[in-house]
């Protein structure tokens, strides 16, 4: 375990316990809140070799078995391959900023939704992962040529691709501001950098810690134990000005599960009115970048 005494971005001092739960299997336990910056970081923080056996499986997971994450996954990837460019761009807006075609990444692809729009929009694939069953699975379904391991393992060739997305992974790893500086170097000068993750400054995040707060008690962590970084919203963008890249599209957006999977997941209410709630307030943000 890593234990932080000072803000791993911004090396300040100032700061505050944030959020603890001690009830669900991960990675982290509690978080740390940096006064200065505003991150939110997991500390005590699991080390790389902690993480890499947690990540190994990850979609062997409960929360991955118990709402049918692959079924799921499957019947979108087969919706994704009947769109057409306008409708892609329309659903998927961080697209639209690079028009044509090229080399595309996809670091962490997971089980793939980013290959499936780079797909049907004529890109060359490849993608990045830890967990080797979701490699098979990506392998099924494109022509991917995949790299098992860290982004920076890869050793990707300089200003190699056209397009590099990473949804939903930057929050999970030991050092963002090296994921950027790494996807920096591999991107072609003009490419796009577009890059999903949680948003902290969301309103349902902000109201449950203020509600908390106010009642004396210590919030529990709602936004996934695995996460290690969670950016607000104004310091992500200001990390992407610091890496030199510029900004064209910023936006918030919902979980955007539809209520008739939702109701089907097997989990205990709780937890299914939880994702329900979630998915009514907008808890997560796309940035997209030019190098």
């Amino acid at each position: 375990m890593i234990i932080h005494k000072n803000c791993p971005i911004c090396l300040s001092i100032n700061i505050v316990g944030d959020s603890m739960d001690l009830q669900r299997f991960g990675p982290h336990i509690s978080r740390t809140r940096c006064k200065d910056c505003g991150l939110i970081f997991a500390n005590p923080m699991a080390d790389s070799s902690e993480l890499l056996k947690y990540y190994n499986d990850y979609y062997e997971k409960d929360i991955f078995i118990n709402t049918d994450h692959k079924d799921i996954i499957k019947n979108e990837i087969n919706k994704i391959s009947k769109l057409d460019r306008k409708q892609i761009f329309k659903i998927a807006p961080y697209f639209s900023v690079y028009e044509n075609t090229g080399k595309f990444l996809d670091v962490g692809c997971g089980l793939g939704m980013g290959l499936a729009y780079a797909q049907r929009l004529g890109f060359e694939l490849y993608a990045t992962e830890y967990d080797q069953g979701a490699l098979e699975f990506v392998q099924e379904k494109f022509p991917v040529k995949v790299f098992k391991g860290d982004l920076h393992e890869a050793q990707f060739p300089d200003n190699h691709f056209d397009f590099i997305h990473i949804s939903h992974v930057i929050e999970h790893v030991l050092d963002p501001i090296a994921y950027l500086v790494e996807m920096k170097r591999i991107l072609k000068p003009g490419g796009t950098l577009a890059i999903g993750t949680p948003n902290i400054s969301s309103l349902l995040y902000r109201s449950y810690k203020w509600f908390n707060h106010m009642r004396l008690n210590v919030p529990v962590i709602i936004d996934g134990l695995e996460h290690t970084f969670v950016f607000p919203y104004d310091l992500l963008a200001k990390l992407m000005k610091q890496q030199g890249f510029s900004i064209k599209l910023h936006y918030s957006y919902t979980l955007g599960e539809k209520y008739s999977n939702l109701i089907k997941y097997k989990m205990p209410f709780k937890n299914k009115l939880s994702r329900i709630v979630q998915n009514f307030f907008k808890i997560n943000q796309w940035i997209i970048c030019t190098k």
